[in-house]
């Protein structure tokens, strides 16, 4: 367990100096710490795999806030603002798919059917709305590329609420075929019209969190 920890808080370590000069940290109390169980087993890519306990029910976790739960990142042609809102600023993003994301302590989204919530709103010359794409990632590094949920955000002066929907999500597809494991999801990446039209302009987002899925009405 120390070993993993370890390697994981290097992991955190290695993000923020490779894509963010600013240091943030999260709370890691005894409440918001996961039980882990470490076993080694061969994974097909080569590297070792670890069979991982759940980690905390991730709609508990800082209330499901995202925003304010997570140690965010940025690629080239992103920036990410947060001294008022949190608002992140692109520049000719979206034909190489560039991402920003956040890692956080390992959440539970198979403890009940979960969705994330959006509250946002994008501003920019084109006036032109916005594609975003979500994409999750576990503790072992397998990624949900199979089905990856997608809202279009509405360029506009008011903020309007989205959903990425996750059902049937925890799958990957390349570079293998793998489960991911929803019980143990330690990232999140979202990509700006990936593979479309050059994005220049900025998304608000005032809010993204985990609830509970909604019934069908």
């Amino acid at each position: 367990m120390r070993a993993f920890l370890k390697t994981y808080c290097l992991f955190v370590m290695a993000v923020l100096t490779a894509c963010s000069g600013e240091f943030q940290t999260y709370d890691l109390a005894q409440d918001n710490m996961a039980g882990l169980h470490v076993k080694a087993s061969g994974a097909s890519s080569g590297a070792e795999e670890v069979e991982l306990k759940r980690g905390v029910p991730a709609s508990g976790y800082y209330r499901g806030d995202l925003l304010g739960g997570s140690i965010w990142w940025a690629r080239k042609g992103i920036t990410i603002d947060k001294e008022e809102d949190f608002i992140v600023i692109a520049e000719g993003v979206g034909p190489e798919s560039t991402p920003f994301g956040a890692t956080f302590p390992p959440l539970d989204f198979a403890i009940e059917k979960m969705m994330i919530k959006v509250v946002a709103r994008v501003e920019g010359e084109s006036q032109k709305d916005v594609e975003l794409v979500l994409q999750l990632q576990d503790g072992n590094g397998f990624v949900t590329n199979k089905k990856r949920p997608s809202i279009v955000i509405k360029n506009s002066d008011d903020t309007e609420e989205y959903y990425f929907l996750l059902d049937d999500a925890f799958e990957q597809v390349e570079p293998e075929v793998h489960a991911v494991n929803s019980g143990f999801i330690n990232s999140i990446q979202l990509f700006v019209n990936p593979g479309g039209e050059p994005y220049t302009g900025k998304i608000y987002l005032d809010e993204l969190r985990v609830v509970a899925a909604k019934a069908p009405e």
